[in-house]
């Protein structure tokens, strides 16, 4: 007994005199309080014992008392249950649905418990150990889809000269920009269907003279698997708080990392900026002109976008605050919430150009308010429905596909509208302090992690160009 000092233990006999049970006492604390607390448990003795083998039970007995009660002592105690995994991710998922401002969290957990329910739903949470977790792992990271390609198997030079139009006429009937199609003479080159199958439909030829068209296994991104282990991470962390476990084995003290293919993000070069922002300027929709302009000189989300309001905006000294992100959730609906991290509520100065879109669009803007009449919905908002009701954040994305299309633009997103002004920053020499900051980062490291595969490729050019210089 010397070994813990906190802990005591009584007999109990009967009216013979011989023990029936043992009284263990444990001196410890509150974990809730931090006050004394006296932990106490009693063990009958079986019938049919010897001595020795009740004194070995007995000892075995006091010692799973003792680390029971230290547990307890230390707020670290399991609570014996036979909750399942989907029983708690229910209750885990509805917690959050219910949080203020976790829209984003709950959409993608719910995606995320799709596939989780599937390898863990039935099992008991205390039974979930560190091999099932890396299985778990190891299958996700494993996972593939099937992905159509298609290739260029003979060149469509012969059609485009053939057909005596000018190139940049075709790419436009295509909906497809000058430099696709240019791909698209290459034999071996790879293009998408929808761009395949936009070729052919204008040159009136069928599809497998000239692309061949195969799938292969593609495997998830890591980005992807990297979401759902944080969510797995997340719940069985709950768990533990809630004292159903005693450790948290999907975390990487007990699991190898996760793996996946590194998706390589489509944006403009320096070329295709160019022309976007030379057919943003000389758009006629201002609404379009603006939010467009947003995205390229700014580089902003687009929840930023369309949560912008007047009041964030000084256009006599060409100052622009970020204050709010208007986003769409499916299970929501249009929500108005805080930026996405702290980082992200902040102030930039606008170009001149974009400054002076602003200028324009502010008096279209008041110009319709006074149109509309009590019709307005009396809304602040830079971007609005004819109504005066909020722009839905979904709309500006259909605007630019359409606009892409329209003037023979490779299509992006508004996102990847985002990394390309963010990338052409970097690469106009800004410094990536500046960079991160004006991108709403939490540091230079974020902004690093996301744009260096950019920057080796412009760091492969130069090479290659300074090479050529240097030839003799």
């Amino acid at each position: 007994m010397g070994k813990y000092k906190n802990k005591m233990c009584y007999p109990r006999l009967n009216k013979s005199g011989e023990i029936i049970s043992y009284r263990f006492m444990y001196s410890g604390k509150d974990p809730n309080t931090n006050q004394h607390k006296l932990y106490t448990k009693t063990w009958k003795v079986p019938k049919g014992l010897s001595v020795k083998e009740i004194e070995k039970e007995r000892k075995e007995f006091e010692i799973e008392f003792i680390k029971e009660s230290e547990k307890k002592s230390n707020g670290i105690f399991v609570s014996e249950t036979n909750l399942t995994f989907n029983e708690f991710a229910d209750d885990w998922l509805e917690r959050i649905r219910l949080k203020e401002d976790a829209y984003g969290s709950y959409s993608s957990a719910k995606n995320h418990l799709r596939i989780l329910k599937e390898w863990f739903g039935n099992y008991l949470l205390k039974n979930i150990s560190p091999i099932l977790v890396q299985r778990f792992y190891d299958y996700i990271c494993s996972r593939t889809y099937e992905k159509t390609c298609v290739t260029v198997k003979q060149s469509i030079k012969e059609l485009i000269v053939s057909d005596k139009t000018k190139c940049y006429e075709i790419a436009g009937s295509c909906g497809i920009n000058r430099l696709t199609l240019r791909i698209a003479t290459k034999v071996g080159s790879k293009i998408s269907m929808e761009t395949a199958k936009a070729i052919c439909s204008y040159f009136k030829v069928p599809m497998d003279k000239y692309f061949s068209i195969t799938t292969e296994k593609v495997k998830y991104s890591c980005a992807t698997n990297r979401g759902i282990k944080t969510t797995l991470v997340m719940i069985l962390n709950s768990a533990r708080k809630n004292m159903l476990i005693e450790h948290n084995f999907a975390t990487n003290e007990y699991t190898n990392g996760i793996s996946g293919t590194v998706k390589k993000k489509e944006i403009y070069n320096e070329e295709e900026v160019r022309e976007f922002v030379r057919l943003c300027l000389q758009e006629k929709d201002l609404r379009k002109k603006s939010i467009f302009a947003l995205y390229i000189f700014l580089g902003l989300r687009n929840g930023e976008v369309c949560g912008l309001e007047w009041k964030d905006i000084d256009l006599e000294n060409g100052i622009l605050n970020i204050q709010r992100n208007t986003l769409y959730f499916k299970e929501f609906g249009v929500v108005t919430k805080e930026p996405k991290t702290k980082n992200s509520k902040r102030s930039l100065a606008m170009p001149l150009q974009l400054t002076e879109i602003l200028k324009e669009y502010k008096i279209w803007w008041e110009e319709q308010k006074i149109i509309h009449g009590d019709l307005w919905y009396n809304a602040d908002r830079l971007f609005l429905q004819d109504s005066g009701e909020c722009l839905h954040p979904c709309t500006p994305s259909t605007w630019l596909k359409n606009f892409e299309l329209k003037n023979g633009l490779k299509h992006i997103s508004p996102h990847k509208l985002r990394h390309t002004s963010i990338t052409m920053q970097l690469l106009a020499g800004i410094p990536i302090k500046a960079v991160s900051e004006r991108a709403g980062h939490a540091d230079e490291h974020i902004t690093l992690g996301i744009y260096t595969h950019f920057l080796k490729e412009e760091d492969r050019k130069a090479a290659n160009v300074f090479d050529r210089f240097l030839s003799v």
